[in-house]
């Protein structure tokens, strides 16, 4: 199910490892292809499985990452050299910036609607030190290539701050986005839609001013950076930003 790629620098070092399920059969069930990619995962002394200690717990994640709240697994199309050729120039992009251990790199699709409507079809997360995992959904979404140069960089730098740093609270999250999202930053100009743009700085500081007797919080990562519900959408990011 996986395919194996090495990205090398001009001196011939790998700058990191692709690991690829993008081309997944479209003839299994949710369920059956959640299982069966999280069995095709390998545990690597470095990194584990993917980034995570245990099998079960890399298969929680696929299952938040890649399913769809209404259980939508319509098959679609993905452009998987143009993806490995975008992967690799934005690796190349960091690495120029960051010098670090060979990052490893995973690729999986996903079927969430959040995905493609809000993120234009890219996520990413970073569990561990020198790992990344990325979620596309590229099918008709007009920017994920932009997209996904934005969010390998910004997972990019997780994966380096990982090697020297440990997230536990509130105040670490809001840092460690603030870095990433102003390292893209100062790559390319901050959209209007993009979560570090979420908040104005005044009202950044009017949240952040209410999230201070909670800064030490371990529960509070979700609904300050993604549920949009007790604090804006991406009210976290643009916090961490304007901070930085």
């Amino acid at each position: 199910m996986q395919k194996v790629f090495r990205i090398k620098n001009k001196e011939g070092c790998t700058e990191a490892i692709i690991r690829s399920a993008l081309a997944y059969p479209h003839s299994l069930t949710n369920t059956d292809f959640i299982q069966n990619l999280t069995q095709s995962i390998p545990c690597l002394r470095s990194i584990g499985y993917a980034g995570f200690s245990q099998r079960k717990y890399l298969k929680e994640n696929l299952k938040y990452n890649i399913t769809d709240e209404k259980n939508n697994t319509t098959p679609f199309e993905i452009p998987i050299d143009e993806i490995l050729k975008t992967v690799k120039e934005s690796v190349s992009l960091s690495s120029r910036h960051i010098k670090n251990q060979p990052i490893h790199i995973f690729l999986f699709p996903t079927f969430s609607q959040f995905v493609k409507k809000e993120l234009d079809g890219v996520s990413g997360y970073t569990p561990f030190k020198n790992t990344l995992l990325l979620f596309l959904s590229p099918n008709k979404t007009k920017h994920w290539k932009r997209a996904l140069i934005e969010t390998t960089c910004h997972e990019f730098m997780h994966a380096a701050m990982n090697n020297y740093h440990e997230r536990k609270t509130l105040l670490d999250d809001l840092i460690f986005e603030g870095i990433s999202e102003s390292f893209v930053s100062s790559f390319f100009k901050p959209r209007k839609d993009t979560p570090s743009q979420a908040l104005t700085e005044k009202e950044a500081l009017r949240w952040h001013k209410k999230l201070i007797p909670r800064l030490q919080s371990t529960e509070l990562y979700y609904p300050v950076f993604l549920e949009g519900k007790d604090y804006p959408l991406w009210a976290g990011y643009s916090i961490g930003f304007h901070i930085i």
